[in-house]
């Protein structure tokens, strides 16, 4: 029987899945490369522990797939469980921050293309998970993702946010920018050319120290992502914030 999801919780520690049913493979990793030769449906599900995963959310996933079927990942937004808000879904590319929430500059909630998915909940083309391979080990926090996310814009691939699909979460993040600007320019160095990374460093000098660890790596990596891109700068305005 073909599986309709794969479901991947990003925890060492296997849980007890919430939902029982031959349709869907469930996967416990903390870096997707340590399961892919097992993900064979073709969606992928990357959640972090705390998400509630219902079938009416699977249903409305099912949905959106076919609805779109030239996307290859979505990020739907990510509810409190206790207060319902909304506090994580995909980020777009912001010079001031270095990324933002799609949905505090969606306010219409609408389909849009995002640079990179939520650490929380995101749905991806199996296919293009093979294609990336893994998160960079480089990256400690849940910044893999934004790289994860530029990497994957580079191959080509439409990465959307889907306002339309919501999800709860019982673990609440809230995400530190200042505390991760070493890291964010190194994803800004590797993954986007070099003035979008000055434009980011001269906002935040700090940034500038991100270079001085392993740049001739960190050169070499960059050469990988962007040889062959198909990352337009075109779809960098659509990524990106006003």
């Amino acid at each position: 029987m073909q599986k309709q999801f794969d479901i991947l919780v990003l925890s060492k520690e296997r849980l007890c899945p919430s939902i029982e049913d031959r349709a869907l493979g469930w996967f416990f990793a903390e870096n997707f490369s340590e399961v892919l030769p097992e993900l064979d449906a073709e969606w992928t599900i990357l959640v972090s522990p705390g998400i509630r995963m219902t079938r009416d959310f699977l249903n409305a996933v099912a949905d959106i797939c076919v609805e779109f079927p030239y996307a290859d990942a979505f990020a739907p937004r990510v509810l409190h469980a206790e207060s319902h808000q909304v506090f994580s879904s995909g980020f777009l590319i912001d010079q001031k921050r270095g990324l933002e929430e799609e949905f505090r500059s969606n306010r219409d909630r609408e389909i849009r293309p995002i640079a990179s998915v939520s650490p929380e909940c995101g749905i991806y083309s199996t296919r293009l998970l093979h294609a990336l391979h893994g998160f960079d080990p480089e990256f400690k926090t849940d910044i893999r993702f934004f790289d994860l996310g530029l990497r994957a814009l580079h191959l080509g691939a439409n990465l959307f946010a889907s306002p339309r699909i919501e999800i709860e979460s019982v673990a609440a993040k809230q995400y530190s920018i200042p505390d991760r600007i070493r890291e964010l320019g190194r994803v800004y160095y590797k993954d986007l050319d070099i003035i979008q990374y000055l434009k980011f460093a001269l906002r935040h000098p700090t940034a500038l120290n991100a270079l001085f660890k392993n740049r001739k790596q960190l050169n070499a990596k960059s050469l990988a992502v962007t040889e062959l891109s198909r990352f337009s700068k075109e779809m960098f305005e659509k990524v990106s914030t006003r």
